[in-house]
């Protein structure tokens, strides 16, 4: 007690290596990109790429160390069916493809490694998402693989909590869920993302506004925020392969509130250097 100083815990911070997104100015601002031992969060309405990009970060960790990466495995819990597992393997050929024609040291990177080193699970109500969570929680103690986990993405976490109706009930589960989450992040470095709806609130009793879910409780618990949306000049574009997104940083302890463009293709996420303001 009483011998970890600040100077200490930065230094760790600084130490811990991060998941690239693959979009460049996203991952510069972040220090690197979406960090181990902390919660990140994804926010928007469907269509804007938070599955998109869970599924891309889920090959991203494994990238080799020798060529930037982890190398690390990811734990993927799925709560609405959204998960596409040809989608995946589409984006998997595209970055073996593209990490072999970029380095050397990428051997053991291909689609079946790549496959195999991402764990399914389905949970359709906040229980089964509390024991995943829990029988994880077990397994890590437990066991020391070659290979170790790196990121657990729970897509969505919002989809599970909004089944309950009594809000007390759901706060209290939500702030018991986030907290264990927490734990598992801080003690085996792990990056947890996390997707989230967004909803209307009304202000005053006469103004609504559209905003995150889960309330101002659940904001306080979350590390790291990114609200994504499709760009609205991709309306005025009549070319048909344009499909532009927007990331914006809404919450980070590293750099102030700041949005970026993003792409995404067949191929999966790629970045767009124009940067909004």
């Amino acid at each position: 007690m009483f011998k970890q100083s600040a100077f200490a815990i930065w230094r760790k911070e600084q130490e811990n290596k991060k998941i690239i997104s693959l979009i460049k100015d996203l991952d510069v601002s972040l220090d690197g990109g979406i960090p181990l031992g902390q919660i990140t969060e994804f926010c928007g309405s469907s269509g804007t790429g938070k599955t998109q990009l869970c599924l891309q970060l889920c090959i991203n960790v494994q990238l080799p160390q020798a060529a930037g990466g982890l190398g690390g495995k990811a734990f993927y819990i799925d709560t609405n069916q959204g998960f596409s597992p040809f989608r995946l393997k589409e984006i998997a050929e595209h970055m073996e493809a593209r990490c072999q024609r970029n380095s050397t040291k990428c051997h053991n990177f291909n689609l079946t490694t790549i496959l195999n080193n991402i764990t399914y699970v389905y949970c359709n109500n906040y229980c089964a998402l509390m024991a995943s969570i829990l029988n994880l929680h077990n397994l890590l103690q437990e066991e020391h693989e070659e290979i170790p986990l790196k990121l657990m993405v729970i897509d969505s976490y919002a989809f599970v909590l909004r089944q309950l109706d009594d809000v007390d009930l759901r706060t209290r589960v939500n702030y018991e869920i986030l907290t264990d989450l927490h734990n598992l992040a801080m003690k085996y470095g792990i990056a947890i993302v996390i997707t989230n709806e967004l909803t209307t609130r009304c202000r005053d009793n006469t103004n609504w506004f559209v905003c995150t879910a889960l309330g101002d409780t659940h904001t306080h618990k979350i590390n790291t925020r990114l609200l994504l949306s499709k760009d609205s000049n991709e309306m005025e574009d009549c070319a048909a392969d344009q499909n532009y997104h927007i990331v914006m940083i809404e919450k980070s302890v590293v750099c102030k509130r700041m949005a970026f463009r993003f792409k995404i293709k067949p191929s999966g996420i790629h970045s767009i250097t124009t940067r909004q303001t």
